[in-house]
């Protein structure tokens, strides 16, 4: 059974939030890692994945992406404080682990 994700990603100082979707997580974490040093300076650097769900079929996820989407920043903050009260991010072997949604310090 193939997983798929919904995510928030953050910058550091929380200003900016992203919601986005993908199939793996570890390498969207991965990717974020190594992507946050070749933008430009102007640009919002997301440095860390701080909410995490889990789907079962692309279809779910998607809508629940565009949901994300639509709330306002702070509904966004509730959300991630509901299950990431200190904003930690997530690592790639907590991801790998069962737990549903993952966080690190």
């Amino acid at each position: 059974m193939q997983r798929h994700f919904i995510f928030i990603t953050s910058d550091s100082n929380r200003i900016y939030l992203e919601a986005g979707y993908c199939q793996d997580i570890c390498l969207q974490l991965f990717e974020l890692q190594q992507a946050s040093s070749l933008f430009m300076a102007k640009a919002p650097k997301f440095n860390r994945i701080v909410y995490v769900e889990e789907f079962s079929n692309p279809e779910s996820a998607q809508r629940r992406k565009v949901e994300i989407n639509s709330y306002t920043k702070m509904q966004k903050e509730r959300l991630i404080r509901k299950n990431n009260p200190n904003w930690l991010g997530i690592t790639n072997t907590e991801v790998n682990s069962n737990k549903k949604v993952v966080v690190f310090a």
